[in-house]
């Protein structure tokens, strides 16, 4: 009796596993291949959208080597940003190191129509500024247009003629960095404060229709640059500082001389003056002084030895 139990429990048993398997048929088994693997879908990151955040107030950058004090109605934004919004908008970086970016307050500076002020500082030495006459020579444009193809940088020519300020040992000028019409960033507007040791540089990056607001901002943001006491441009010695490669309308082109003396020869030669310096006007007189005493030596000699024959003569 208790094994009829036990074979009927099984049979139970066995019928209820086996249900489920032949409940939809035999089916098919499809082709001997392994499943594809299930992948989970990529996260979407959200875009950044927060804005660019900026500074006012005073703050010393590059080791305390430049001051900047930016007022209500602008921000400062870091190197970072810069470089970002250079990058966005095909500029050319400034020589020297990129040490941030100066923007009106209400600016959104990673909008696409946005103009900005790039701040950087280059260690080149002490520019001297009797160099700075060059910027009115007749070819100058043109070598400023050879300076740019060799720098592999577009140039349509000046919107605003280089200018030095002496007393503000400072250089602004405006140029077109691409074709009338092309559209985008096609304006650089350029400000360079000449220190002791080298020169800090404030380039604005807008387009060509924006070089009215660029401008009347320019002495705003000109403003706020300075260098400490010690390493301004009035601060320089010449028995112990280094003099710059770099002339006044080498900021601007970009290219430096061959040595620091030659700018100083070129800048303190007067342009009336010959190939001979200063003594070419007075040569014909040094040399008819020259011949007038080898004459007056020349007799004076002869007489000497006259002098002894005539005594002899009359003992």
């Amino acid at each position: 009796m208790r094994m009829k139990l036990s074979h009927l429990v099984l049979a139970v048993f066995a019928f209820c596993v086996s249900a489920p398997a032949f409940a939809d048929g035999r089916g098919d088994a499809g082709p001997d291949q392994a499943a594809p693997p299930v992948r989970a879908a990529p996260i979407q990151q959200p875009a950044n959208t927060a804005p660019a955040e900026g500074r006012t107030g005073q703050m010393s950058l590059m080791n305390g080597d430049v001051l900047l004090n930016v007022p209500r109605g602008y921000k400062f934004y870091s190197a970072e940003e810069a470089l970002a919004f250079m990058q966005r908008n095909d500029a050319a970086a400034p020589s020297g190191t990129v040490l941030g970016m100066v923007a009106r307050a209400d600016a959104d500076v990673r909008a696409p129509g946005t103009w900005a002020t790039v701040v950087s500082y280059d260690a080149i030495g002490y520019v001297q500024p009797e160099t700075a006459p060059g910027l009115s020579d007749a070819d100058f444009e043109e070598s400023v247009r050879a300076a740019r193809q060799t720098q592999r940088r577009p140039f349509e020519g000046f919107m605003a003629q280089p200018a030095y300020t002496a007393d503000a040992a400072s250089l602004a000028w405006a140029e077109r960095a691409a074709a009338p019409g092309a559209g985008g960033k096609d304006l650089r507007h350029e400000q360079k404060v000449l220190g002791r040791y080298g020169v800090a540089g404030l380039t604005s990056i807008g387009s060509a229709d924006q070089l009215a607001d660029i401008t009347a901002a320019a002495p705003d943001v000109r403003a706020m640059l300075s260098f400490p006491e010690g390493r301004r441009h009035t601060d320089f010695q010449a028995a112990s500082d280094q003099v710059s490669t770099y002339s006044v309308p080498g900021l601007v082109t970009g290219v430096p001389a061959s040595s620091p003396q030659a700018l100083a020869e070129t800048a303190s030669v007067p342009e009336t003056q010959t190939g001979f310096g200063g003594l070419a006007g007075m040569f014909p007189w040094i040399a008819g002084g020259v011949v007038v005493l080898a004459a007056v030596g020349y007799m004076l000699m002869g007489r000497r030895r006259r002098l002894p024959e005539e005594e002899t003569a009359e003992s």
